[in-house]
């Protein structure tokens, strides 16, 4: 999402507008948690981020980094109370919100598209890892459960993080995202989990996900939703010796807090996936869903999920 090519720039257009819209939406947060403000720095840029940590001693707790969408981060999360940090101070783990620049995108969008920032060591993708391991050494925190998730931008973001640093994150979040190495013009992108794979190198591993994808969503297509789950399927037959099926091992409903379909992956005693499909709030309603107070409930089950993981070595899921 760079300025450039006119489909492109129709693109980014769209994603920020429907950012911007949740400011609107949202009433002002009730009982915002305590956040601090710090900056953070490598040789590939400084970025500033929000963290909170919860009551108590920190160390050996879990970390998780959420990345968010496009358009003014600083109110996006203000305004919705940084709902997520309830939920870190009931499960306890440190939260941390790295903090795109307008300088390296003029809508704040991360730029998971972009080759530079899709190669271990390099650009936006070593801030943000390098930022977390910074925060593991400072807290002393327990490294084999950290994770990376987000929304739109953030969640494409997500894939890029778990293809690059797989002996990082134990499993991640990428919701309302795109897979690896999607090409934003055509939308064509490598179904097989081939090129997460060797972008992984020797350190190849099926990182365990959970995916989320309103089926209305406008911006944010379904089936790219669906194409990202297909790649990382691909990724966990690719990257183990498990034999993983195609279609979920089960399919449950939920109506809290709008209906959805809940779809797992199971393989080898481990819970690779967990896609759900919301029907109905569209890319606005599932960014609110996932930073408000209103899905506090679907938010405790993202992490519960993610918190089940613990990281596990080459070609093991789950630790």
């Amino acid at each position: 999402m760079v300025r450039g090519t006119t489909r492109r720039g129709r693109f980014v257009v769209v994603l920020a507008l429907v950012a911007l819209s949740m400011q609107f939406l949202l009433s002002a947060p009730s009982s915002a948690q305590a956040v601090v403000e710090r900056g953070f720095a490598n040789a590939a840029g400084t970025r500033d981020y929000y963290l909170h940590v919860p009551p108590g001693d920190p160390a050996g707790k879990p970390l998780m980094i959420y990345l968010h969408g496009c358009t003014d981060p600083w109110r996006q999360l203000a305004d919705t109370g940084f709902s997520l940090t309830r939920i870190a101070d009931e499960l306890g783990f440190v939260l941390a919100y790295p903090i795109q620049t307008e300088a390296a995108n003029d809508r704040y969008c991360w730029n998971w598209f972009d080759p530079a920032n899709q190669a271990r060591g390099q650009g936006e993708s070593s801030i943000i890892a390098d930022l977390t391991a910074a925060l593991i050494g400072e807290f002393g925190l327990d490294r084999s459960r950290v994770y990376v998730g987000g929304y739109s931008a953030g969640g494409a973001m997500s894939t890029v993080l778990a293809a690059t640093y797989p002996d990082l994150y134990a499993a991640i979040a990428p919701m309302a995202g795109g897979p690896y190495q999607l090409d934003p013009q055509t939308f064509r992108a490598d179904l097989s989990g081939a090129s997460i794979v060797a972008a992984m190198g020797e350190r190849a591993r099926p990182v365990p996900g959970f995916f989320l994808q309103d089926l209305l969503d406008q911006t944010s297509l379904y089936p790219i939703g669906r194409t990202n789950l297909v790649q990382w399927l691909g990724v966990y037959r690719l990257a183990s010796d498990l034999a993983v099926l195609a279609v979920p091992s089960t399919v449950t409903t939920s109506t809290d807090p709008v209906p959805t379909t809940i779809e797992r992956y199971d393989a080898g005693g481990c819970v690779l996936a967990e896609f759900r499909t919301p029907i109905g709030p569209d890319h606005i309603g599932g960014g609110l869903l996932m930073q408000s107070e209103r899905g506090l409930g679907l938010q405790r089950e993202l992490m519960n999920f993610l918190l089940a993981h613990r990281l596990g070595g080459p070609r093991q899921a789950c630790g």
